[in-house]
């Protein structure tokens, strides 16, 4: 009996061990709460309460950090409405470490990756058309600070209006995006106004 009371403790303490070691720190959990909670407000995306356990994922690593949004600010926003990681009214923000936190990032989270690949694709399309050549090793569309994301953020909720969007997440693959019939006009205007207001860049994946 004591022996196997020994085993069980030991076990506990392992347990806690290997759990505090996939955990974040206090003071780290709340600089990434305190830094997503910035960001979202300079979006104009106030939100109530941002959070997170701090657990890293024993798989792949990373840990989630959890935004609550009010009805009215998910309702003005497409683009927090439509993002496949908000449930309810709580948007799921996975990063690799709290460090990792910034616009990019938040816009990788916010954003279906299928709408944002096709807008990539058809940034590409028209460059070519323009005569330029984008270096296909780099991204065409890499929003990293509160200007370009704002920005950006503005021509994707009126890409949504212009595109159709599959939901594939039963089947785990990106979601397919096909243009409204009749809007195509209207999406080649959308991507050369967003060239013009120079979101259009180049940057290394």
């Amino acid at each position: 009996m004591i022996i196997s009371g020994c085993i069980c403790l030991l076990a506990t303490l392992a347990f806690l061990l290997v759990a505090n070691l996939f955990k974040a720190s206090s003071s780290d959990i709340r600089k990434g709460n305190e830094d997503l909670k910035q960001i979202f407000i300079s979006l104009d995306m106030p939100p109530k309460k941002v959070e997170s356990d701090g657990h890293y994922e024993f798989e792949g690593g990373g840990l989630n950090f959890y935004v609550t949004f009010s009805d009215e600010v998910i309702n003005s926003h497409p683009v927090l409405k439509e993002s496949p990681n908000l449930t309810k009214n709580r948007l799921k923000v996975y990063v690799l470490q709290t460090g990792d936190i910034s616009y990019y990032k938040v816009g990788d989270n916010l954003f279906n990756h299928g709408l944002l690949q096709f807008l990539e694709k058809e940034s590409r399309n028209y460059l070519q058309e323009i005569g330029k050549k984008p270096n296909p090793n780099y991204s065409i569309l890499y929003w990293k600070d509160q200007e370009s994301l704002k920005k950006g953020v503005a021509f994707y909720e009126k890409a949504l209006t212009l595109v159709d969007i599959q939901d594939n997440s039963a089947i785990k693959h990106i979601d397919t995006v096909t243009v409204k019939p009749g809007k195509e006009a209207e999406l080649k205007q959308l991507i050369q106004e967003m060239d013009e207001a120079g979101l259009l860049t180049q940057k290394y994946k």
